[in-house]
Formats: C-alpha cells, sequence, structure tokens
C-alpha cells in the first residue's frame, strides 16, 4: 500500500530527448517490477508504448515498444559521455548514466513507418533527462 501511495503523490517521469531530432522524444512514467513504461512521442504526436528493460545475469539492458499488434525490442546500450557502461565495469557508476542508444531501433520501425525523422532520431543518441537516475527514475 505504501508503494502505491508513493507512486500517486511523487508522480514519476523519465525524459529521454533524441540528440538528432529534439521534438522527438520518449516519456517513461510507470514503475514496474522489471522495467520502466512509457511512451515514444514525435511532435506531440503518440507513436507507441515504449519499455525499457533492466539488465539480467544472462540477459542485457534492453528497450521494447509496442504499437497495436506491432512488438519491437532489442538492446538498449548505456553511455557516460559517450563512453559506455555495462554492470561488469568499475569506472562508470550506474547513476552517471546520462546518454542511451537503442540498438536495432531505427532499422526496425523502417518496417512499419517511412517517417524521415522518427527514424533518424531513433538511429541516434537520447539524453537522459534529470528526472531518471542512470536510465532509472530517481528515487523521491
Amino acid at each position: 500500500m505504501y508503494f502505491l501511495l508513493v507512486e500517486i503523490s511523487h508522480p514519476i517521469q523519465c525524459i529521454l530527448i533524441s540528440e538528432e531530432v529534439p521534438s522527438i522524444s520518449i516519456i517513461l512514467n510507470e514503475r514496474r517490477s522489471n522495467s520502466l513504461k512509457g511512451y515514444f512521442l514525435s511532435k506531440n504526436d503518440l507513436k507507441g508504448s515504449f519499455y525499457t528493460h533492466r539488465p539480467k545475469r544472462e540477459k542485457p539492458t534492453s528497450w521494447s515498444f509496442e504499437n497495436g499488434g506491432t512488438k519491437l525490442n532489442g538492446e538498449a546500450i548505456l553511455l557516460k559521455d559517450k563512453k559506455i557502461w555495462h554492470p561488469y565495469q568499475k569506472k562508470i557508476k550506474s547513476h552517471e548514466v546520462n546518454m542511451v542508444i537503442f540498438s536495432g531501433l531505427s532499422s526496425k520501425l523502417s518496417k512499419i513507418t517511412n517517417n524521415a525523422d522518427l527514424l533518424k532520431a531513433a538511429s541516434g543518441f537520447f539524453k537522459i533527462g534529470s528526472g531518471c537516475y542512470g536510465g532509472r527514475i530517481n528515487k523521491i
């Protein structure tokens, strides 16, 4: 019950903004047991649901996208100032991560859309906003 009250009293909002096309963003606003859920926006036009999944021993950090019956997924590569972070290194702390690239997102989206700006954004880096904590939501 306490968890539910915290979620209601402190809404979460982690914003990832495309460095290539700043009008395209991913807003993660729901915490789940093993992922963050949100939506993919292009110029305030909802493109679909978007999820980021935490790494597990047997799987890397990943992403998934859903739009109607379409489901896409791939690996998410987290970075600090363009240096790759992974859970088995000690130089970069997870809370220092400030960028992400969604591997395969652009090529998979190209099968369902020909929106040049969306594909350009999906192929590049997304800056992780201040409401996030290394790809995770800041705890209040």
